[in-house]
């Protein structure tokens, strides 16, 4: 009985030490994305979604799909062509349900349109990210 006990609690910390690991790497992954987008990175970004990563957009519009990763770069490109965007993660939070996690964090920062009228940002971001083949990717914001 000592054995199974010993063996039970051994496999618990386990568990626990290997969440510890994958919210640190979803957290990393999380943190490196940000990276790419204030350096413009619209290639680099793409290895932080899925392919078929969804979003509702600004405004509470209608879930927003673009049918492929060359389409979803392009896309960010003309973002980044049209705006600049200095956006901070601050107070990240990542909960981790086996192979999948919520991010939730703010965003400070400031959107530059093209106009030069500075928009400041002080928003709050929820995202779902999955874990395939080892690495964490954003599923869903």
């Amino acid at each position: 009985m000592k054995a199974l006990t010993t063996l039970l609690a051994v496999g618990m910390l386990a568990t626990t030490f290997a969440m510890a690991d994958d919210s640190d790497d979803v957290k990393a992954a999380f943190l490196n994305l940000f990276t790419t987008l204030r350096a413009h990175d619209s290639q680099s970004m793409g290895q932080y979604y899925m392919p078929d990563y969804t979003d509702f957009g600004r405004g509470g519009g209608l879930l927003i799909r673009t049918a492929t990763p060359e389409e979803k770069a392009k896309a960010r490109q003309a973002l980044f062509d049209a705006v600049n965007i200095t956006l901070q993660p601050r107070n990240v939070e990542v909960q981790v349900y086996g192979n999948t996690a919520v991010v939730t964090a703010y965003l400070i920062g400031s959107i530059t349109p093209p106009n030069n009228e500075t928009i400041r940002v002080n928003d709050r971001r929820t995202g779902v990210w999955v874990k395939q083949g080892g690495t964490w990717k954003e599923v869903h914001m």
